[in-house]
């Protein structure tokens, strides 16, 4: 397993990975080369992905609650999905 630590002159933060599996080197390494990114940008382009991604979520959760008058948070849905709920 490797450990990976992610500086950014951007961010004012470092974020340090350990024993992360072989594979996941791999599959980051890979993605990285498709996209024609390094590997630290290539992770920090998923981190935020996902991260923008549920904060838009939960945004447009907010404003349908309102809509809807119903209280369900982004927890809820996560697990009625897992339970296989719709």
């Amino acid at each position: 397993m490797q450990s990976f630590c992610l500086h950014s002159f951007d961010m004012a933060k470092t974020l340090t990975l350990r024993e992360v599996p072989e594979t996941t080197v791999k599959a980051i390494r890979e993605r990285a080369r498709r996209n024609h990114r390094s590997m630290q940008k290539e992770i920090l382009a998923v981190l935020n992905g996902t991260v923008l991604d549920r904060a838009s979520l939960e945004q447009q959760l907010s404003a349908l609650r309102v809509r809807l008058g119903v209280r369900m948070k982004i927890a809820d849905i996560d697990d009625a999905i897992a339970e296989g709920r719709p």
